[in-house]
């Protein structure tokens, strides 16, 4: 096993590109630059034989002059010079996969286009294919790479759209470019499956309008699409086809079928009946709203397994090879890392792995199985020194009903864990969840000297349907009582200081953020909401107007807020911009101006109403900025800088 080689890093391989790039020395105050600027490197892949890794390398990053670089490494002979292709200037890669041993596909995106580039290892034969493709109106990135033909060493299969808007699944030569339509898809399309063979067995279409989802399945060949399911992007499926067996015929699925928690289950394609289940936790999900990550054979795009959380990450292989090999290099790593592999040789004798945890952005390592050896590749974000981020914990703690819920401390590094300023940090969704992980945002707060908590209030994903069901028409109700039972437990054990408390939020977190300096004002020296909702019925006003009465999406929003024609008078009562005379805390609003899934008009209606009630408030808008959070240096950096003021100012750290 890895973990007991003696030496945890037995030899720092020589990227050329990384040499200028070493961790500074621990400073007290890490600037704000260095959190904006993001990762120097996209996910390193191994070449089929395993001697070649390559990856995107992210030059000049956070500067004018930021470029892409494809980096190709002879792993036998780190002595060998690291061969370094730009790509077009404004191309930002996302993935990079290698097509056999000499050819790389590299997908990126400008502002307007998408692009696939087929190039050899060295740079040479560099082409485009598919000419440039426009980005949808709805910014999904139509061009993917679908399955890698093993059996046929120069053509892969992708999937991109064509002239007339229809995404289909081409058979492309990575030498010259050509392609030949293997299945045609319609407007809506949006995604192929294939099985092992590289046939398209399932096919995703979605309506980008109405938000609405739809799984299409065929019977071996035949030409005729059976709709199996349908719903709604912001639902969470019961029924999603993970991967494909050795049989054709099978595949697998993740699935409730009737139990509280997801399941993993074998699938049959032609009866469409399930099989066995395979694994279910008995204590959180493994899919929907928890975080989770499936791992499929790059070479055969065979099924593995999953990652998932329950509080950290944990995995689960159907596939026993690969889990002995993350068994071994778990040990040489922190318990609460998530240790994901990331790529291998087709024997499987070399690896590269993906670490991080709540102290580390992320760093990639070289695994070679028969020399025993693990090796650096580099990190992530390597000007963000570990040595001043905070200590995350795992809490449990009391609610009023005597239930227990689950939330995480970001301890301020060298400052002790008593009596400190503490920022509330409730996530977003509501459905969604927090985890033992690295958090840009809990760490920057960390780091300028406050405790953040980060409740998993019920509402929560990642606990089971009934845990999610609970924040059904409970805002600023069942789940903000949740948030706030967590921070007077944390002020009874002398976490945190009384008087230096401020809550923070985005999308979902900034109308918590918003509901707690309404309606439990005393806790609350200032309150920060981030494309936060303020007015509910407005809400769900806007949902009916943008999408449709009978439409899936205003029949989601209704389940979680109410029904206007019932509950408007409660909906009213926990609305926060019609509660405004109640907040005694000065209140920052920060939206972005393209942001469609809170309508700006939330931030606007919110701000009136405190200057109405002669409150204090101020309002930042954000052009050209989408939801929640923001994109590019400068919107960033003025974010965190003013948020960085902000709370300074009001709880004196």
């Amino acid at each position: 096993m890895l973990g007991r080689f003696g030496s945890r890093v037995v030899a720092m391989i020589a990227f050329t590109w990384l040499a200028s790039i070493s961790a500074p020395l621990a400073q007290a105050k890490i600037p704000i630059e260095e959190f904006v600027k993001g990762p120097i490197m996209e996910r390193p892949v191994l070449s089929p034989s395993g001697k070649y890794l390559a990856r995107a390398q992210v030059i000049n990053r956070g500067t004018d002059n930021e470029k892409f670089v494809i980096a190709v490494t002879d792993m036998d002979d780190p002595s060998a010079k690291v061969t370094g292709t730009a790509m077009p200037d404004g191309v930002n890669v996302y993935s990079v996969v290698w097509a056999n041993d000499n050819r790389l596909l590299v997908s990126g995106y400008s502002w307007d286009s998408v692009r696939i580039i087929a190039l050899d290892r060295d740079g040479k034969n560099l082409k485009s294919l598919f000419n440039n493709k426009r980005l949808s109106d709805s910014g999904v990135i139509f061009a993917d790479f679908v399955h890698p033909l093993p059996k046929e060493a120069d053509y892969v299969l992708l999937g991109t759209g064509d002239d007339s808007g229809y995404y289909n699944l081409y058979r492309v030569n990575v030498n010259d470019g050509s392609a030949e339509i293997v299945n045609k898809g319609t407007r809506g399309t949006y995604r192929w499956l294939t099985d092992l063979d590289g046939v398209a067995r399932v096919r995703l279409d979605g309506d980008f309008t109405t938000d609405d989802r739809k799984v299409f399945m065929r019977r071996g060949n035949s030409e005729q699409w059976d709709l199996v399911t349908r719903y709604t992007e912001q639902d969470v499926p019961d029924f999603s086809i993970v991967g494909f067996a050795d049989d054709p015929r099978m595949a697998y699925v993740v699935t409730r079928n009737g139990e509280d928690k997801f399941g993993i289950y074998e699938y049959n394609l032609i009866t469409r009946n399930l099989g066995r289940l395979l694994f279910r936790d008995p204590n959180v999900d493994l899919f929907g709203r928890n975080e989770s990550a499936l791992l499929h054979d790059p070479f055969t795009t065979r099924f593995l397994g999953l990652e998932y959380v329950d509080d950290v990450w944990l995995s689960h292989y159907l596939d026993a090879g690969i889990g002995s090999v993350q068994s071994s290099v778990e040990g040489s790593f922190p318990n609460d890392s998530k240790i994901s592999p990331v790529s291998w040789s087709e024997d499987r004798k070399r690896f590269v792995f993906e670490v991080r945890g709540p102290k580390n952005p992320g760093a990639y390592y070289y695994v070679n199985m028969e020399k025993r050896q693990l090796s650096l590749i580099g990190k992530v974000q390597p000007s963000i020194p570990e040595t001043e981020l905070g200590e995350v914990v795992v809490i449990k703690y009391p609610v009023r009903d005597g239930s227990k819920v689950s939330g995480y401390l970001t301890y301020p590094f060298g400052k002790g864990k008593q009596n400190l300023p503490m920022i509330v940090l409730p996530h977003g969704g509501p459905e969604a969840r927090d985890l033992v992980d690295f958090n840009q945002y809990a760490q920057f707060l960390a780091n300028r000297g406050y405790v953040v908590f980060q409740p998993n209030f019920r509402g929560s994903g990642g606990y089971g349907q009934a845990y999610a069901k609970k924040g059904h028409r409970q805002w600023g109700r069942l789940m903000q009582d949740d948030i706030t039972d967590g921070v007077k437990s944390l002020i009874k054990d002398g976490t945190a200081d009384p008087n230096r408390i401020c809550i923070v939020g985005a999308s979902y977190g900034g109308y918590a953020a918003l509901a707690g300096g309404a309606f439990t004002p005393e806790l609350y020296k200032c309150v920060v909401s981030i494309a936060g909702v303020a007015d509910i019925p407005q809400v769900l006003h806007d949902e009916k107007i943008a999408k449709g009465a009978d439409s899936e999406v205003y029949k989601y929003w209704k389940k979680w807020l109410g029904d206007q024609q019932t509950d408007l008078e409660e909906m009213k009562a926990f609305s926060p911009a019609l509660n405004a005379s109640k907040f005694q805390a000065p209140v920052l609003l920060m939206h972005g101006l393209s942001d469609r899934i809170v309508l700006p008009n939330q931030s606007n209606r919110m701000e009136k109403a405190l200057k109405a009630a002669g409150k204090q408030v101020e309002y930042i808008e954000f052009p050209h900025q989408g939801h929640p959070y923001f994109e590019g240096k400068d919107a960033n950096t003025k974010f965190y800088t003013k948020l960085e003021s902000f709370l300074a100012s009001q709880l004196g750290n």
